[in-house]
């Protein structure tokens, strides 16, 4: 039997470069992906000042990071990410896409989707997840499970998902489409405890304004049981390769 080939990834990040969040972000990826595919190639690109984007031919998958811009606003860099969704499924539609977080919101955008703010405010928790039907099948986790856990930063939403997607999760939560191609996550399964806990503690409140402090700590409390970020990594590369 050959050895199997390296996977070959792109990761957008969807922030401006040079600080430490998108340090954060960057080293999440890679250690997220490479916990799964300790050979993989990850290679990140910035569409935010650089326009910098991949050759999706060169990809097994590209991934949309997640972000704090607005998902739903005209900025010229956010239009450019819009554009680089569409453009990839028309003209590689074998290549895949990931969306997490803000790429979720964006890809569920550029296809025809609808985003809007989160009607109650900003969301700063860890998440338990409804599975759908569909979702327990793609998923496969063991029998019986119903949802799966991980942490959620945002600010905006899903409204209404993208045509010929299919709800993996209630909610809006998650995506895949109907050629198996794009799977889209409102959560992020690339962040560990050590980054979540830093992002409640954040300064910036962007994410947790809506929280207070008991909250906060209610949500820190939860990341000493096990989330399923692993678990959802493991079916992202196991899906990107077929």
């Amino acid at each position: 039997m050959g050895s199997i080939a390296p996977l070959k990834i792109a990761v957008l990040i969807n922030s401006p470069p040079g600080n430490e969040f998108w340090n954060d972000v960057k080293k999440a990826y890679d250690d997220a992906f490479h916990s799964v595919a300790s050979d993989a190639q990850i290679d990140c690109y910035d569409p935010v000042f650089d326009a910098n984007f991949p050759d999706p031919g060169k990809y097994d998958f590209i991934v949309l990071s997640g972000g704090k811009a607005d998902s739903s606003s005209s900025e010229p860099w956010v239009l450019g990410v819009l554009d680089f969704v569409r453009n990839t499924a028309r003209d590689f539609p074998k290549v895949k896409m990931l969306g997490i977080c803000w790429g979720h919101q964006a890809i569920q955008r550029a296809l025809g989707g609808i985003v809007h703010a989160v009607p109650t405010g900003p969301i700063a928790a860890i998440q338990d997840t409804k599975l759908t039907p569909e979702g327990k099948d793609f998923f496969r986790f063991a029998p019986g499970t119903e949802s799966y856990r991980a942490p959620e930063f945002h600010v905006r939403e899903v409204a209404k998902p993208a045509p010929n997607f299919i709800h993996l999760a209630e909610g809006h939560e998650c995506f895949v489409n109907e050629a198996n191609t794009i799977l889209t996550f409102q959560a992020h399964p690339e962040i560990h405890n050590a980054l979540a806990k830093k992002m409640f503690a954040d300064e910036d409140d962007v994410y947790t304004g809506n929280s207070s402090k008991e909250q906060i700590a209610k949500e820190i409390e939860k990341l000493d049981k096990p989330m399923d970020g692993r678990l959802l990594l493991e079916r992202i590369v196991e899906w990107a390769r077929k």
